[in-house]
């Protein structure tokens, strides 16, 4: 409608105005995130503060309180985003009509494949090694079972002995994450999918 001097008003219905807010706290929250998980990459869960990352993302006190009520909560989100990828991976590897040894194979190929490429991944799963941290070690074992499903798949089916069951898939979890320290300290990170494509046929051929 148009008022007594001709001026237009236009009526911004109230869910084009929300939207950007909206998309604002999305954004400030992916970048507390980010920030979260370049600190505690470098310095660890124990050694980064709350205030380190408030710095880190260039944020406020208040920007970050707003989504996370403590920094285990930030951790808690980042553990969380590491496990659901890896759900991810697991369905798109269940699809495949692949023996089951292949399958397990495949699956760690896509989590290296993850972690190379999506530093929250990266931080998730350095957090499941935090002594420290509560949700560290139920999320590790959340971890190992989902693995132990391939193992048990290909014991049933044949392609690998009954006593690998719990110890092949500890053991390729763990050596997965000591792939990755190794890499960090020689600082030569190469090609990191064919380093765990080496290490998953190791495990695999001693097993057989």
């Amino acid at each position: 409608m148009t008022d007594p001097d001709d001026r237009l008003h236009v009526i911004v219905p109230s869910g084009q105005r929300q939207r950007p807010r909206q998309q604002r706290a999305h954004d400030t929250k992916a970048k507390i995130l980010k920030a979260a998980a370049r600190s505690f990459s470098i310095d660890g869960y124990a050694a980064t503060s709350l205030n380190d990352i408030i710095a880190e993302a260039v944020s406020t006190k208040g920007a970050v309180y707003f989504h996370f009520d403590s920094k285990e909560a930030i951790a808690r989100e980042l553990i969380n985003h590491w496990l659901t990828a890896l759900g991810g991976i697991r369905q798109l590897t269940d699809e495949s009509a692949i023996p089951a040894s292949e399958q397990l194979a495949a699956f760690f190929n896509g989590s290296a494949a993850l972690i190379a490429d999506d530093a929250l991944a990266r931080a998730g799963l350095r957090l499941t090694t935090e002594a420290g941290l509560d949700t560290a070690r139920p999320a590790f074992r959340k971890w190992v079972e989902l693995v132990s499903r391939f193992v048990d798949t290909a014991i049933a089916d044949g392609q690998l002995p009954a006593s690998a069951a719990r110890r092949l898939a500890e053991n390729l979890c763990a050596g997965f994450i000591g792939a990755i320290q190794v890499i960090q300290v020689l600082g030569d990170p190469g090609d990191f999918t064919s380093r765990i494509d080496d290490l998953v046929n190791a495990y695999l051929i001693s097993d057989v």
